[in-house]
């Protein structure tokens, strides 16, 4: 029997979680489950019915049921088949802080290449966000743009997204703009309307580091970066025996950017929701 019939066949039982599903489902790993119901969810044979929050981790944990439902948050969880960088954690934060689906909307995500967050975001808007994603990659966006120069008139936009993006502005493309992360937040700022938010994460740890094609901000320098908004959230993770965990600021400030695993650019993330000032 395919894994998707089995998932199919354990809710008609009662709804239940991926790890619910991961202990009647025989063989089959996490990551496997992930990717059904993210197949099972874009066929509407199932929907997310709840949340419980996970002891462990502190992040919301979709319950899965029959049927399409109509959820009113942002479910990340089919972009995260596979993933166990900390995208984990940023894009639970996007979900929490995601402009509400009741609410008309511009949304823009800088960084989008490479990425379904923008397509994701569009469908679950189903019409009521506008969403554009802009990258200065040629494939994976809907415009190429610069994230310091974008174009766009002042104040066009409700929210704005960067997820681990900040932190390359400046240092790829051949560039050598060792202020493009302030310049990249200064046109975020203008591109808001008042009242608007923005959506950021970049890699942290206790010390600000510069490297050839991305940066580590410590307090001092996140600080800086988040200058010209109103810090209305902020939330630390840390990467720690295979897993992200949320911690304090003062845990996150003791991480030391040096024997990370591959593709990661440090074991910590600072996650921020930022205000444009009425």
């Amino acid at each position: 029997m395919a894994l998707e019939d089995v998932i199919l066949l354990i809710l008609t039982k009662a709804p239940t979680d991926q790890y619910g599903l991961f202990k009647q489902a025989g063989n089959a790993s996490i990551s496997e489950i992930t990717k059904a119901l993210a197949t099972l969810e874009q066929r509407k044979a199932i929907h997310v019915f709840a949340y419980r929050k996970s002891k462990r981790s502190g992040l919301d944990i979709p319950i899965y049921a029959l049927g399409s439902g109509d959820n009113n948050k942002f479910d990340v969880h089919p972009l995260l088949a596979g993933v166990t960088s900390e995208r984990l954690v940023e894009y639970d934060f996007v979900a929490r802080n995601l402009l509400p689906k009741r609410n008309r909307g511009r949304i823009l995500e800088v960084g989008s290449a490479g990425s379904n967050l923008a397509r994701s975001v569009r469908e679950f808007g189903k019409g009521k966000f506008l969403v554009i994603g802009i990258d200065l990659a040629r494939e994976g966006c809907d415009a190429r743009m610069d994230a310091c120069s974008t174009g766009f008139r002042g104040e066009t936009f409700d929210q704005v997204i960067s997820i681990s993006t900040i932190e390359h502005v400046g240092l790829c493309f051949g560039m050598n703009d060792g202020n493009g992360d302030t310049k990249a937040m200064q046109e975020i700022f203008r591109l808001l309307k008042k009242g608007g938010s923005a959506i950021i994460s970049v890699p942290y740890g206790r010390t600000a580091i510069v490297r050839q094609e991305h940066r580590v901000y410590d307090s001092n320098s996140l600080n800086k970066l988040a200058k010209p908004f109103s810090l209305a959230k902020k939330e630390f993770y840390r990467y720690s025996s295979g897993k992200w965990q949320r911690c304090s600021q003062d845990r996150a400030d003791r991480v030391v950017s040096s024997n990370i695993p591959p593709k990661f650019h440090s074991t910590a993330c600072a996650c921020l929701l930022l205000k444009k000032k009425h």
